[in-house]
C-alpha cells in the first residue's frame, strides 16, 4: 500500500478527511476519545493489474502526528463485488463495505472507537465518493509512472510524518 499523499500531494492535501473531536458527553458512544483532531490519511494497493476497490486508512492525531491510532480497511463497492474478490470466505465482505479494523497493522487503544467515528460520521456519501475518485486518480498516475519506488518518491514513516505535520487544514472546514 502507497500513501495517497505520495503520488498525488496537492489533492490529498486539499481533500484529507479529517475530524475535530471535542471533548465528548461522558454517555457518548466515543467518549474514550481524547480531544483532539484526527486525520484519516487514505492508501491504496500498488498493484496494477489489482481492481481491489479499498482503501486503507490509518487515523493520527494533529498532537501526536508521530502515532498510529486506527488501522481501518474499507471498500466502497456493494457487498456482492467482494463476496465475487473473496470466495475462500465470502463473509468477510460484510466487514469491509462496513470498514473494518485491519488485523495486520497498527491499533491503538482508541482504534475501536476511531472506526465508529468512521461508520458514523467520516464515512457519509460525499467521502465514499471521494474515497472511490482517489483510487481511481491514484491507479491512473501510476500507470503514468508515478509509482513510489521507481519514480523515487519516499513512503516511509519519515516522508509520511513530514507530509502531516505540513497539513494546511487542521481545522473544522470539511463540515465534520
Amino acid at each position: 500500500m502507497i500513501p495517497f499523499h505520495s503520488v498525488l500531494p496537492e489533492v490529498a492535501q486539499r481533500e484529507v478527511r479529517y475530524v475535530r473531536l471535542v471533548a465528548p458527553a461522558p454517555d457518548s458512544a466515543l467518549s474514550g476519545l481524547p480531544a483532539d483532531e484526527y486525520a484519516y490519511l487514505d492508501y491504496y494497493c500498488e498493484e496494477l493489474n489489482c481492481d481491489c476497490r479499498r482503501v486503507f486508512l490509518q487515523v493520527i492525531a494533529k498532537d501526536q502526528p508521530g502515532k498510529v491510532f486506527a488501522s481501518i480497511s474499507y471498500g466502497w463497492e456493494k457487498e456482492s463485488f467482494y463476496r465475487k474478490k473473496m470466495p475462500w470466505n465470502p463473509d468477510d465482505a460484510v466487514g469491509t463495505v462496513l470498514g473494518e479494523l485491519d488485523p495486520l497493522n497498527e491499533q491503538s487503544e482508541f482504534a475501536a472507537d476511531l472506526l465508529e467515528l468512521f461508520r458514523r460520521v467520516v464515512l457519509d456519501e460525499p467521502y465514499r465518493l471521494r474515497l472511490r475518485r482517489h483510487y481511481l486518480m491514484f491507479k491512473e498516475e501510476l500507470a503514468r509512472g508515478g509509482a513510489s519506488g521507481k519514480s523515487g518518491r519516499d513512503c516511509g514513516p519519515q516522508a509520511t510524518a513530514t507530509w502531516i505535520a505540513g497539513i494546511r487544514r487542521w481545522k473544522m472546514e470539511d463540515g465534520i
